[in-house]
């Protein structure tokens, strides 16, 4: 029935290519016409570290899609700051792809999402990492547990600050709520962008410190590239 509706929702209001707004056949896989598809910054089937001394993380890893840049990166701004939510199921079938050739699925149990302090969830109207989260937990078939972990104080926004303070600014930041959900479990900690690191991070380090066996981040978009 939903996979009926969902045809008939797409005959009615065909897709567009999430970065030209092209019209796409109403049964496309994802929302990217073949022109776009060509331009796009595919980063090398790389597993990233969150800082350069490996050693030292909490996360166990990062894979990301992108390069943030060009069409993505202009695409990630307007699904993030001005309501195209519709992207995600873009983002997590791309998401997924790459996942499935660098990770074995078979080690994971759960997937969630970096957590929006509940103010700027409500004034944005969407958590644009939970959106992705939970389409991707379908297609990859495992468990979405982002009610697990919160922001439990607001913090401000990243991308205005330097590294050293982007790291001081979400220390504290999250709070597991529900330990025994995540305990023994490796996690697919799922975000928009990689920049510094700092966020992939300290969500990392506390759903460690519940107990979670491993967490290894997937996004969208990154403008690093430090490998493990």
């Amino acid at each position: 029935m939903r996979r009926f509706f969902s045809k008939v929702i797409s005959l009615i209001y065909p897709p567009k290519c999430i970065f030209c707004k092209q019209l796409l056949e109403h049964d496309a896989s994802i929302y990217v016409c073949d022109s776009c598809y060509e331009k796009l910054p595919f980063l090398k089937m790389e597993i990233m570290s969150v800082f350069t001394d490996a050693g030292n993380n909490h996360c166990d890893g990062v894979v990301s899609v992108f390069e943030y840049t060009g069409v993505v990166k202009e695409s990630l701004i307007r699904f993030k700051f001005y309501n195209e939510p519709s992207y995600y199921k873009t983002y997590a079938r791309v998401i997924d792809d790459r996942v499935s050739k660098l990770l074995d699925m078979n080690d994971y149990q759960l997937v969630m999402s970096v957590p929006l302090h509940k103010d700027r969830e409500f004034s944005r109207g969407y958590n644009q990492a939970y959106l992705i989260s939970k389409e991707l937990s379908r297609t990859i078939k495992l468990k979405e547990c982002s009610g697990a972990i919160v922001r439990s104080r607001q913090t401000q926004t990243q991308s205005l600050l330097d590294k050293q303070r982007r790291s001081q600014n979400v220390m504290g930041a999250f709070e597991v709520t529900k330990p025994a959900k995540v305990a023994g479990k490796s996690i697919l900690l799922v975000d928009d962008i990689f920049t510094t690191g700092a966020t992939l991070e300290e969500c990392s380090r506390v759903l460690k410190a519940a107990g979670a066996a491993k967490v290894t981040a997937v996004v969208v978009a990154t403008g690093r590239r430090y490998l493990i």
